[in-house]
């Protein structure tokens, strides 16, 4: 069985997948992948247990992205401030298609949980129903924080625009190393 990369065509075989539970990514270590020996069979599962689990969780991901490196890497190709711009600008355009793709999903999703909490009414199945609404207002929950997080990009809103910060400090500090650079070559 082979697993397939959301923002890649590159198939990963199960074998290669490495077991893990995350708690917390920003105190994960290496230690934390192996704490209990694993039966083959379990080898093929990755669990992560913080975050809502839920499409929103992307874009909490892209807008916390550090671009330093990116921003860095091409400074030292070209340090054209007009070339630094035109990347910002892709940048905010991929998020600004995240919001788009993640609000589609939430739509169908609510469009789907709208068929099985009717048809579960028609069976007098009142607790299934429950259920059903209470993941449709989760759905409903994300999808006005996510036309929030828009309101607050189109307004430049220092927490939406984060990644766009780290590709700029990088970028300057490659324009700083090419003229370190080009000061000590002379």
């Amino acid at each position: 069985m082979k697993l397939v990369n959301l923002f890649g065509s590159k198939r990963v075989a199960n074998s290669d997948v490495i077991p893990m539970v995350i708690n917390d990514p920003q105190t994960a270590s290496a230690e934390d992948v192996h704490e209990k020996p694993m039966k083959e069979d379990e080898k093929h599962l990755i669990t992560i247990t913080w975050g809502t689990g839920m499409p929103i969780d992307v874009i909490f991901n892209f807008i916390h992205k550090n671009f330093e490196e990116d921003g860095f890497q091409d400074a030292l190709v070209n340090c054209d401030i007009t070339y630094r711009d035109a990347k910002e600008r892709i940048i905010r355009n991929d998020l600004e298609m995240l919001f788009k793709r993640i609000i589609l999903k939430y739509k169908s999703d609510i469009r789907v949980v709208n068929v099985k909490i009717e048809n579960a009414h028609k069976a007098l199945a009142l607790a299934a129903a429950a259920d059903m609404e209470v993941l449709r207002a989760t759905y409903e929950e994300h999808l006005a924080e996510i036309q929030e997080m828009q309101s607050q990009l189109e307004a430049n809103d220092p927490k939406m625009t984060t990644m766009i910060e780290s590709y700029r400090r990088g970028f300057l500090k490659g324009i700083a190393a090419n003229a370190v650079n080009f000061i000590n070559n002379k």
